[in-house]
């Protein structure tokens, strides 16, 4: 047991550097489509209460505008079960989770167009910090002073994600809420072929992100392993007080009784969670049409046998009569 949980361990590791590369990348893709571009994109910082730690971010303006630029800092929490950020304003904002005030504040600038700026701040972490997880968003503001040859007034905003681990009493807590395969995002046990989706809900119960990673087992109904999905091999996070749903799909030949064994890792002392479900995936209208034929087949058949008889029988009279003429 030790040894599986210091190969997940080993797992999440190395997924986690993949994840901060693709996540970086993607979130630059939209970043830009919005007019700019920020890496990194997200900031993830192990933290000790009363230090501080400076970050560096590159802001490209990827307009063709000369824009300018303000900033604010607003915390965040999940969306959704998909996991995409929402920011919360002022109110909203939940003080346990908050890292307004920790960051150093920035001035305006300008930046002309395909220009890049490097953003120094500072992120300073208060002796009485609440241990857990602080997760923010700095926000970068675009307004192009004048307007562009269409007479638009261009615009941007984009951020980068501070995801901050205070050192304390960290709770690492996250269960399996639901597990379950679906056909085109309705849960179902019985499927008529492949694909079939398979479902994980992760409820982070603690007070600090984690990341769970593993594979998901798929046996056919003589026990034999057909194939080993990895899933959440990005390494995305589940925030505190929220559900987060990852999903991975297997599209080959299947006929019979399945069972599928989940199996994830995640946090600092090697925590796992496990779980099975089971399903059928039978050919109902394939079987169906081939008993409609077969019916029909046989129907056909004895009808000519029926035929064949009477015709016989009817051949024998006949032949009984001319013998006894």
């Amino acid at each position: 047991m030790k040894k599986y949980i210091s190969t997940l361990l080993a797992v999440a590791i190395v997924s986690a550097f993949t994840y901060s590369l693709h996540v970086n990348a993607q979130a630059s893709n939209a970043n830009a489509a919005q007019g700019l571009e920020i890496s990194p994109a997200i900031v993830e910082l192990n933290a000790e209460k009363g230090k501080s730690y400076h970050l560096n971010i590159k802001v490209t303006n990827v307009t063709g505008s000369d824009l300018s630029y303000k900033t604010s800092v607003n915390d965040f929490q999940a969306r959704d079960e998909t996991g995409s950020p929402k920011v919360l304003i002022d109110s909203n904002a939940n003080e346990a989770t908050s890292l307004i005030g920790w960051v150093s504040a920035l001035d305006s600038f300008d930046l002309s167009s395909h220009a890049t700026k490097t953003i120094d701040t500072t992120i300073s972490v208060p002796f009485d910090a609440e241990p857990g997880g602080h997760y923010g968003v700095l926000r970068f503001f675009g307004q192009g002073p004048t307007f562009d040859s269409t007479g638009v007034g261009l615009s941007a905003s984009a951020g980068a994600l501070i995801l901050i681990r205070v050192d304390g009493d960290i709770n690492e807590s996250a269960g399996l809420a639901s597990f379950y395969t679906a056909n085109a995002d309705r849960q179902s046990s019985l499927f008529e072929k492949s694909p079939v989706s398979f479902v994980v809900r992760i409820k982070n119960d603690g007070n600090i992100h984690v990341k769970p990673v593993g594979t998901i087992q798929l046996k056919n109904m003589f026990g034999n392993i057909v194939t080993s999905l990895p899933l959440n091999d990005v390494s995305a996070n589940v925030l505190p007080d929220s559900i987060r749903k990852f999903g991975v799909d297997y599209d080959g030949w299947m006929l019979g009784y399945y069972t599928a064994d989940l199996t994830m890792g995640y946090g600092t002392k090697g925590q796992v969670i496990m779980a099975s479900t089971s399903f059928w995936v039978i050919p109902i209208k394939a079987i169906l049409l081939i008993a409609l034929i077969t019916i029909t087949v046989a129907y056909i058949a004895i009808r000519i046998v029926k035929r064949y008889n009477r015709y016989i029988i009817e051949k024998s009279k006949n032949e009984s009569k001319k013998k006894n003429r």
